[in-house]
């Protein structure tokens, strides 16, 4: 039975155990779970939501202790609550996945709308006439969200903002004056388009579908939506899927103030960090813990697990001008630890290298010793303990330089004909010699048979390297051009 002491220790434990990919855990679902939030506080499922949320960690936490009436409850419930929540709110289910692909669609260049500016006392003064006429309004200023994905038709038109171009459009006889007008860069860009409803009848109340349109856009963008009742003139505004009607015309300039100072502030490069930092703050600090929470029991029912890898030893970047004769042990028997079995899955003994420094080899027995932080491999693996320590290593050490190749022939050639010349191409070969060895005159070639030989030709050969000689090139061919004449 486990009890918060062992809850304890084992945060003890996993203290000295933390790998990088922790890190990446913790806030990818720290993400989620503050992407969930955000869309879920504006929806009437958030309530619905923290419920299974609080069962599951009960359920959670009776698991980890063991607590078997409250397991015994939880059992059930928390799965067909899933089942059920999935069934019910499949369309929730589906925006929010809207909503997560419009995380990486913010727009990086918004022309900002200003307060008290004449773009936006032309809107005001629009909206304020048109609810005195009592003529059906729908604007929708767009923030930092796109809303290209999320509304339908429309005419593009790219105009000038007028409080005359508005009443124009909203004109009941007029064709866009059903539909929405988007405004976007201090311009008018769409008119006549039509705007997903929201389902979120308690918000919405007993308004028609243009208050539905405009709680229905704000629900999953950062757009601020003016609306005007063509039944009563009354001016509503939206924001983050909530409405407010306005008791007053004077409060639309207060409301429309307050949304342009939260998105577009003035000194946006000032602001920019104090922003970051302040928005939704306990909302983010709330889901970083949530998450560390959710990892912290999920690490400790994977539990540490330990393998043991032979690991050959790298000798790869052993410096040219040295030579391995020989060297003991062949590999060093490395054990590694992480979380959970199924990592050790993909992962074998060529996953870790022993980069140990061949620079310092002198001609002889060298020992070279092993450290942890010469040891790597994958990045949520940790070294605990490895075997042997010492590497015995014996080396030659070798200096190059350039010898002449002499070509050897054998036997006579025949009827009266001479060799003029016998050439080797290249006429010197580099080679490397051992360090307390003295380089050779010339290197011959293996002996060329002249009996067979009636005119000129190149023939290949091979040198006759004396013994501890390497060529530098191993890789390089060697020709001899023989000059056969007539002995007049």
């Amino acid at each position: 039975m486990f009890s918060m002491f062992n809850v304890i220790n084992n945060l003890i434990k996993l203290k000295g155990n933390l790998y990088v990919t922790d890190l990446f855990d913790i806030v990818i679902i720290a993400l989620l779970i503050y992407s969930l939030f955000l869309f879920l506080r504006n929806t009437r499922t958030l309530m619905v939501f923290l419920g299974l949320a609080i069962a599951a960690a009960l359920y959670i936490f009776a698991k980890s202790f063991n607590l078997y009436v409250t397991l015994l409850a939880l059992r059930y419930f928390v799965g067909v609550s899933v089942l059920i929540f999935v069934i019910i709110f499949q369309n929730e289910i589906r925006k929010y996945f809207e909503f997560l692909g419009l995380i990486g669609s913010r727009q990086l260049k918004v022309l900002p709308l200003t307060s008290r500016s004449p773009v936006t006392s032309e809107i005001i003064q629009a909206c304020v006439r048109m609810a005195q006429l009592k003529i059906g309004v729908l604007i929708v200023i767009q923030g930092k969200d796109s809303l290209d994905q999320h509304i339908d038709g429309g005419v593009a038109l790219d105009g000038v903002i007028s409080e005359e171009l508005l009443s124009s459009i909203f004109e009941p006889r007029s064709y866009g004056h059903d539909g929405a007008v988007i405004i976007n860069n201090n311009r008018v860009s769409k008119f006549a388009t039509h705007l997903p409803l929201s389902t979120n009848f308690k918000e919405i109340g007993k308004h028609g579908t243009r208050h539905s349109a405009a709680v229905g856009i704000t629900e999953i963008t950062d757009a601020f939506c003016i609306v005007v009742s063509e039944e009563t003139g009354k001016i509503s505004v939206a924001k983050d899927g909530k409405m407010k009607t306005l008791q007053e015309f004077t409060d639309l300039e207060k409301e429309f103030e307050k949304y342009i100072k939260a998105k577009f502030p003035k000194n946006t490069k000032e602001n920019k960090l104090s922003r970051i930092i302040k928005q939704d703050f306990l909302l983010r600090l709330g889901s970083m813990v949530a998450a560390g929470v959710i990892w912290f029991f999920a690490a400790y029912q994977a539990g540490i697990v330990e393998k043991t890898y032979n690991v050959p030893l790298d000798t790869l970047k052993i410096p040219k001008n040295m030579v391995i004769q020989e060297y003991s042990p062949k590999d060093v028997k490395i054990r590694v630890s992480t979380r959970g079995e199924d990592s050790f899955k993909d992962v074998s003994s060529k996953d870790f290298k022993i980069n140990l420094d061949f620079s310092g080899l002198q001609s002889g027995v060298n020992k070279l010793q092993i450290t942890k932080n010469l040891i790597t491999g994958p990045s949520n693996f940790s070294i605990t303990s490895f075997e042997p320590t010492t590497i015995l290593l014996t080396a030659q050490k070798y200096y190059l330089t350039e010898v002449p190749i002499s070509v050897k022939t054998a036997g006579t050639l025949k009827n009266k004909l001479v060799l003029k010349s016998a050439e080797a191409e290249p006429k010197s070969i580099k080679v490397w010699i051992p360090e307390n060895a003295t380089a050779p005159v010339e290197i011959a070639t293996e002996p060329l048979s002249l009996a067979d030989k009636s005119e000129s030709t190149v023939l290949p050969v091979t040198l006759q390297l004396p013994e501890g000689l390497r060529l530098e090139d191993e890789t390089i061919s060697i020709s001899v051009a023989l000059t056969i004449e007539t002995n007049k």
